[in-house]
Parts: structure tokens; C-alpha cells; sequence
């Protein structure tokens, strides 16, 4: 059984970024960014609170120090720490290519190094997350499977 909680994971700040959990931001902005209506946004903050409590996932939004905006929504789900895998969706809003880079890295520094995961399925990861991971030791297999071996 792993000792890992997910909720101890934030916030996390890298060069220019600001990671924390869903609750944690204002949900004006959370809506805006999911383009969802306030209740519905209300029920997803909810859900990713429960679900990283239970430890089954974590979820972070990214905005930019000091802006208000949003500007990258990650979410780990299915989370299994006993088999060490999970899958990963990660949703980018107007980000350059070196911005993504920053949050990738410190992505895969979470993923590899913290909690250890050694297979992580992904659905239309974005491809600067993608060369990220196959340059630091995961393989991609069946197009949505990052895997280490």
C-alpha cells in the first residue's frame, strides 16, 4: 500500500506558473475557463475535491503569476499508485510552446519522480507534453499509453 497523498501535492509554483487545486480558485474564473455555467462549474470543483481527498486523482489549474487568468487545466484520474499508473489530461488556453515546456516539466517531475508512475494513458496529449515524457523514458504504446519501463 503507498503512503502517497495526493492532497499534500500543492500548491506548486515553477518560473512563471502557479498550480493549485480547483477549490482554491475564484469560479468566475474556473467557469470562464471550462466555459461551463456557474452551477455545473460548482459540481466539477466539487467533484475533483472528493475525488483527490479519496486519493483516486488530483487535479490543478495553472494561471500565470500574477494574472487571474486561467491558463491550463491538468487532470489525473484513475489513479492507482499500487499499480503505479493513471491517466492524464492536460488542457492548455493560448500557452507558447516554451510555456508548455516549463509546465511539462515540472509535470513529468510529478509523474516520474514523486509519485512514480510507470504507465500513465493519455487521449490527444499535447505534443510538447508527449516529447517530453518519450525523452525521459516512457515509450508511447497503442498511441495512448506512455509507458516506463
Amino acid at each position: 500500500m503507498s503512503d502517497i497523498k495526493l492532497k499534500s501535492y500543492r500548491p506548486f509554483m515553477t518560473e512563471n506558473f502557479f498550480w493549485d487545486f480547483p477549490t482554491h480558485f475564484n469560479l468566475k474564473e474556473v467557469s470562464k475557463f471550462l466555459g461551463m455555467e456557474i452551477d455545473p462549474t460548482t459540481e466539477y470543483i466539487s467533484n475533483t475535491a472528493k475525488t483527490i481527498m479519496r486519493n483516486d486523482g488530483i487535479y490543478w489549474f495553472i494561471q500565470k503569476k500574477h494574472h487571474e487568468d486561467i491558463v491550463a487545466l491538468i487532470s489525473l484520474s484513475d489513479v492507482d499508485l499500487t499499480k503505479k499508473q493513471a491517466a492524464l489530461m492536460v488542457t492548455f488556453k493560448d500557452l507558447s510552446d516554451t510555456e508548455k515546456e516549463e509546465i511539462s516539466q515540472r509535470l513529468l517531475v510529478f509523474l516520474k519522480n514523486q509519485i512514480d508512475l510507470k504507465s500513465i494513458e493519455i487521449n490527444q496529449l499535447d505534443r510538447i507534453i508527449q516529447e517530453n515524457f518519450t525523452n525521459n523514458g516512457y515509450n508511447v504504446s497503442n498511441n495512448n499509453l506512455l509507458k516506463r519501463s
